[in-house]
């Protein structure tokens, strides 16, 4: 995928980012597309945001973050979701073993939907679930990859 790049990245230092500003809000989005770490106007170190942001987010997105205190902003790694199709994250423990996976939506058929009940919906399942199990794997040095893969996903779905 060729892309056009506004940005250099903190984290890179390569010219990979693409920033994209919402008119309404006039809050921009950045994204480095060679790390796959993002962030927004809003997550200003030591800001409100940031720890709202912190306190939904995976522990390991909280010990791999980036600090940039040229711009000031906190950069987490990316967490895309298509409902219906799938999910590219992040996982591992720490930096050292942090991997990028993209996992599918999987179909829950016969008894297995008992195995998913929705809350607060008695007798009333999922029919659908994240297939972990048989994620795809790459190397954190692969975001590329991996989101090349999961747009791969995407468009088979809505081609």
């Amino acid at each position: 995928m060729k892309l056009d790049y506004d940005a250099k990245s903190p984290i890179t230092g390569n010219e990979c980012v693409i920033i994209e500003a919402d008119v309404k809000t006039n809050i921009n989005s950045y994204m480095c597309m060679e790390s796959g770490y993002t962030t927004t106007d809003e997550f200003k170190i030591d800001s409100d945001h940031v720890k709202v942001y912190e306190a939904q987010v995976t522990d390991l997105m909280n010990k791999v973050k980036y600090s940039d205190e040229e711009l000031g902003l906190v950069w987490y790694p990316a967490f895309l979701n298509v409902p219906g199709v799938g999910m590219l994250y992040c996982s591992g423990t720490d930096k050292k073993d942090m991997i990028w996976e993209v996992a599918d939506i999987i179909d829950i058929e016969g008894d297995e939907k008992l195995k998913y009940p929705i809350p607060g919906k008695k007798g009333e399942y999922f029919t659908s679930r994240l297939d972990t199990e048989n994620s795809k794997k790459f190397d954190s040095s692969e975001f590329a990859e991996a989101l090349d893969y999961y747009y791969s996903l995407v468009s088979k779905v809505y081609a």
